[in-house]
């Protein structure tokens, strides 16, 4: 019989309302449970789908079993008698899937649309932990649940719009993840066909966001040329259509950190001022279903590594400075390579002191990341400060890096993403 019960409440508000989403989590607590109590087989419980459509709908009678409750309560910071109790009254938990799946979208999502909890929750799940965690969770959704919805939606109907907009979202977010993990082969093919799929809607800000990642990917790739020309190509896809302030700031800001890399100063800076603009307006239109969050934030990252490019090494610090100030603690990854920016434009200067400290801060807070990407930006930073080895916090500083380097190729090779296309 069922009844309502809190569980379902508690995994919304912790964005964690999709299966997917919450397996990639649920196994990550069992492992730092089966540390914590030295008992390695709870790194092996698991949550079967049914047992989670159950609990979502209410559907037990008494507790899971111990081990269970022990991940759950170490993942939720609740008793397990708390989450399988009554739920409070007026929270209008355990109701099903449905409630849980409820709640106004974030900006940058069509609100009603489908698979928004799962765009939300994997967006979320991606920032804290990193791409190799969440990248199969992602396939998945969008094999098992997304591609069968295709077939039965029509482009010119209001739910084909919103399923193929979810399909193109998901498998650009799959793109970046596969980047994140170091498969920028599996990331490529991702984008090909999220360029594609854009192509039936009707909106073209998918087709333009979709550019934008693949500039990203091109400038990561040292494909230079062919970065700047998908950034110009994004932008004018947009200048026809209706305005998209933050996807613009985005185009216009990948085009800067191009002509950075060409030295291309002048014509660098102007990019990034024409982002600044674009990004003021933000604020006062609608966001658009299909295009991915760019803040004040995220520019202030771009403007940091386009004028370390270029050497203008204080206004370099100010920009990097700033975007950590903007940027709040959940978001994990974009902090860290801030930080690594910020310790690299620090180092530039000659401030070894300050640089060793934001490079523990990072070593800190990016222990939890799975992400080649910040592995490899890491790995840039240890031999930047080699060369100032003579100096005893370094030295130590270099040691703490070598350890966590290592402890980080483990990790990450237990999460090495499939061969072969996806």
């Amino acid at each position: 019989m069922r009844r309502a019960i809190l569980f379902p409440k508690v995994v919304a508000e912790r964005r964690m309302r999709v299966y997917e989403t919450f397996t990639v989590h649920f196994q990550r607590a069992a492992k730092e449970v089966a540390q914590l109590d030295a008992d390695p087989s709870l790194a092996s419980v698991y949550v079967s789908r049914s047992t989670w459509d159950r609990w979502m709908a209410g559907d037990i009678k008494g507790l899971p079993r111990h081990p269970t409750c022990r991940v759950l309560e170490h993942l939720l910071n609740e008793s397990a008698e708390r989450l399988f109790g009554p739920a409070e009254p007026g929270t209008g938990a355990g109701t099903g899937p449905e409630s849980a799946a409820g709640g106004t979208p974030s900006p940058g999502i069509l609100e009603g649309a489908p698979h928004v909890a799962a765009l939300e929750s994997f967006r979320l799940a991606d920032r804290q932990l990193g791409g190799g965690h969440v990248y199969r969770s992602v396939v998945h959704y969008l094999t098992t649940v997304v591609a069968p919805s295709l077939f039965g939606a029509t482009e010119s109907s209001e739910d084909g719009e919103g399923v193929f907009g979810a399909a193109v979202v998901l498998t650009e977010m799959a793109a970046w993840m596969a980047h994140d993990a170091g498969r920028d082969d599996l990331a490529s093919g991702h984008f090909d066909r999220a360029l594609r799929l854009a192509k039936s809607l009707t909106d073209v800000t998918a087709s333009a966001n979709v550019l934008a990642g693949m500039s990203h990917l091109a400038l990561q790739t040292q494909q230079v040329d062919v970065a700047t020309d998908l950034a110009r190509r994004g932008l004018a896809r947009i200048a026809g259509g209706p305005r998209v302030p933050a996807l613009s700031a985005r185009l216009h800001a990948m085009e800067a950190r191009t002509l950075a890399r060409r030295d291309e100063g002048r014509r660098a800076r102007e990019a990034l001022d024409s982002a600044r603009d674009a990004l003021t307006l933000a604020a006062s239109l609608p966001a658009s279903p299909w295009v991915a969050p760019f803040d004040e934030a995220a520019l202030a990252s771009e403007a940091a590594s386009a004028l370390l490019d270029l050497g203008a090494l204080d206004a370099a610090a100010e920009e990097a400075a700033r975007a950590l100030a903007l940027r709040d603690a959940s978001r994990v990854r974009s902090r860290a390579f801030g930080q690594v920016t910020l310790a690299r434009v620090l180092l530039a200067q000659e401030r070894v002191d300050a640089a060793c400290q934001v490079g523990l801060e990072v070593l800190t807070a990016g222990q939890s990341v799975t992400s080649l990407r910040l592995s490899s930006q890491l790995a840039l930073l240890q031999s930047d400060f080699d060369h100032h080895r003579q100096v005893p916090e370094v030295r130590d500083l270099l040691s703490r890096m070598a350890e966590a380097a290592r402890h980080r190729r483990l990790l990450l090779s237990s999460l090495a993403l499939p061969e072969g296309p996806q």
